[in-house]
């Protein structure tokens, strides 16, 4: 069962039980405000002295509104419960259940969906007086606008023997299950400018099954609420990267909520109060990790997108699937003008759906903890490997190995009927998952943007970064002058068909580069052996038509398919995240350690299938004009190796708005800030940030 089907049964599950129990429990005061209601529930009744007696406070918003939990987040208020108690008794501050981050366009805040009890504590004392207790409360209930609300409740305390009220037992019930658990485990929490780092000293078995971590900032200056957060298991426990405010004051204390969600979306919070740790400004850390979060307009975002979609089209990252676009403009003569338009729409939306499904792979795993990006999936060996097969295979199907029928496989009079549809939706697909490694210029800004924003956002900004890279096929779908200026077709395309194969082989040959770095040459040995076996499928199958050998055939074909999917490699790895004998590896304490030298630095954050990433350093930062440049001023040079999954680098990558790479830097020394250097890198834009420094 899919896991959002199963947080969908439990969240169904838990409201009807609670909602249950609250309409077979009996209040001992209510209130009505505008927008709200304030319920005061007693879990005994007439209490005895000497005694502990609990209430609930229940907050029952409107539908689709809100209220807030302690620490109310970005913005809001807490709840504020007022008491005038008679001589006798005494309250403890209110029990807040596990609290939900809710996401309010750039902001975020601490709350509760749909109703919320508090739990009060009070003592009495022998002889207490037994008068009524006041009840002055205030608390905020928000939708889009946020509307204050007051009430005051008169609770009566007579003396008696204190018996449990029957119909009450399971509101109470149901409340305590919604609290905090107290955490036995020790924490600490780091600060370093614009940085916080919680790790909790506990082991994987300690909490096994959950899925997602979250940490609830008990006060303001933690972290940036809204701000995602990265978690991963260290030698020493489990550890939870966030951004925080530029600016924000250093906090007094750490205390707050470790939240753990499992598969089928159980809830557990744990109380944490870990020691604090503030690096000082002066050791320079604040400086090697200032940036700005992206911020922008949803049209700027949606233009970006659009335009930057469109350049991604001139992009070396898309150059290999050229070959299947350009055989279709070849043949636009042969269809009609419907069988264009029908031909361009499924195109756009083969990059489309694509797109839909890497954002939502990756907002998903980003909601769980995972330190993934923009093209993410080529951090994963078995989609590298995938991916090489099948390109493959469209290789040896242009060649005329066999007729592979994905729509590329005809040519001449018969081009037009065997294209079709479907041959356009998968060169779309083929596309966005060719292009999704590249950044091209305008869409980093937008993704950024884009991806701390609220899904109907991410959804219009993807959707336009799609458009933008199917536009010029779209063009040529719907601008008949387009169609006319492409050569006529003929006999020669057979050929031309041929030799487009070879584009194909060269974009398997960088997939099994890619593989061979992330996992070594015993994994790419098993990848080839998996791969010839199923090409030898292929060939038996053409040998005949007997029953036995068909068999055959199917055997090795599926069997070295099934190989390749197996990960027979697992657990082996490669040499990825070795840098040049000139180079060091980044890290933030490195950075923070030469600024506070006063050494200019320039950091540079790549990876083995970002192919806009290895043209910048052929062309531009593996040449002796830079290397010179970089004596001369006395630069060190820091890289960051993303080709595999890395939390750090993703955090580094978070905090100038980025979810891809590539990404340069360059720190002048007695600067605040890093400058950011375009995607593109030029060596004049190079030459510019070190020398306009100076």
């Amino acid at each position: 069962m899919p896991k959002y089907l199963f947080r969908l049964i439990a969240g169904v599950f838990s409201f009807a039980a609670f909602t249950c129990a609250a309409l077979a429990a009996e209040p001992v005061a209510t209130a009505q405000a505008s927008h709200s209601s304030l319920h005061v529930y007693s879990e005994r009744g007439s209490p005895k002295p000497d005694a502990v007696q609990w209430l609930a406070v229940q907050i029952v918003p409107r539908e689709g509104w809100h209220s807030y939990w302690q620490n109310p987040g970005d913005s809001g208020a807490s709840p504020i419960l007022d008491w005038q108690l008679p001589d006798g008794i005494a309250v403890s501050p209110p029990l807040y259940p596990t609290p939900e981050l809710i996401p309010v366009g750039p902001l975020a805040n601490y709350g509760y969906h749909g109703s919320s009890v508090l739990l009060v504590r009070l003592e009495t004392s022998e002889g207490f007086s037994a008068k009524p207790l006041v009840l002055e409360a205030e608390w905020l209930t928000c939708e889009v606008e946020c509307v204050p609300q007051f009430a005051t409740l008169t609770v009566d305390m007579e003396e008696g023997r204190g018996e449990k009220i029957p119909g009450n037992s399971g509101l109470f019930s149901a409340a305590r299950a919604k609290l905090p658990e107290p955490s036995y485990w020790s924490a600490r929490l780091e600060i370093a400018g614009n940085a916080s780092k919680l790790t909790v000293f506990m082991t994987p078995s300690d909490v096994e099954g959950f899925e997602n971590a979250l940490f609830f900032a008990g006060a303001d200056g933690l972290l940036s609420y809204a701000a995602p957060q990265e978690w991963r298991w260290s030698d020493e426990g489990l550890v939870i990267s966030m951004v925080r405010e530029a600016g924000a004051p250093a906090p007094e204390r750490a205390d707050g909520l470790l939240v753990l969600e499992d598969a089928n979306a159980g809830r557990t919070g744990y109380h944490l109060t870990p020691t604090l740790s503030v690096a000082s400004p002066q050791a320079g850390e604040s400086d090697a990790i200032s940036y700005t979060v992206p911020s922008m307009p949803l049209w700027q975002a949606g233009l970006f997108a659009l335009f930057g979609g469109l350049i991604l089209n001139l992009m070396p990252c898309v150059f290999p699937i050229l070959s299947l676009k350009a055989f279709a403009f070849l043949s636009a003569n042969y269809k009609t003008e419907a069988n264009r338009r029908h031909e361009g729409l499924a195109y756009t939306f083969g990059i489309w759906l694509s797109f839909m499904a890497i954002v939502g792979v990756l907002v998903a795993l980003r909601a769980g903890g995972a330190a993934v990006g923009w093209g993410f999936q080529l951090q994963e060996p078995l989609f590298v490997a995938l991916m090489m097969t099948l390109m493959t295979f469209v290789a040896l199907s242009l060649a005329g190995f066999f007729e592979l029928r994905l729509g590329v496989e005809g040519a001449g009079q018969n081009l037009a009927a065997r294209e079709g549809i479907q041959g356009a939706f998968f060169k779309g697909i083929l596309a966005a998952l060719v292009a999704t490694p590249c950044t091209a210029p305008l869409m980093a800004p937008a993704i950024g943007f884009a991806l701390t924003q609220p899904l109907f956002t991410v959804f219009i900004v993807f959707s336009l970064l799609a458009i933008g890279l199917a536009l010029p096929f779209l063009a040529l779908s719907f601008i008949p002058a387009f169609a006319k200026l492409m050569p006529r077709p003929g006999p020669w395309m057979e050929k031309m068909k041929e030799a487009l194969a070879f584009p194909m082989f060269l974009t398997a040959a960088w997939l099994l580069y890619i593989f061979d770095r992330q996992l070594g040459a015993v994994a790419t040995l098993l990848l080839l052996t998996g791969l010839i076996a199923s090409i030898f499928g292929v060939w038996l199958f053409k040998q005949g038509q007997g029953r036995w050998l068909r068999g055959f055939a199917m055997l090795f074909l599926v069997g070295g398919l099934v190989f390749v999917a197996s990960k027979p490699w697992s657990g082996l790895t490669g040499e990825v995240g070795n840098v040049s004998p000139q180079e060091e590896a980044y890290s933030d304490a490195r950075v923070a350690e030469l600024r506070a030298a006063g050494k200019p630095v320039f950091a540079y954050f790549t990876a083995d299938w970002c192919i806009t990433c290895k043209v910048n350093e052929r062309m531009v930062l593996v040449t002796d004009d830079i290397d010179g440049l970089f004596n001369d001023a006395g630069v060190h040079v820091l890289k960051g190796d993303w080709t595999n999954r890395n939390a750090d680098i993703a955090e580094v990558l978070a905090r100038y708005g980025r979810v891809g790479v590539p990404l340069y830097l360059y720190f002048a020394p007695g600067e605040p800030q890093a400058i950011v250097l375009p995607e593109i890198l030029t060596k004049g834009a190079v030459q510019t940030a070190i020398n306009g420094s100076e």
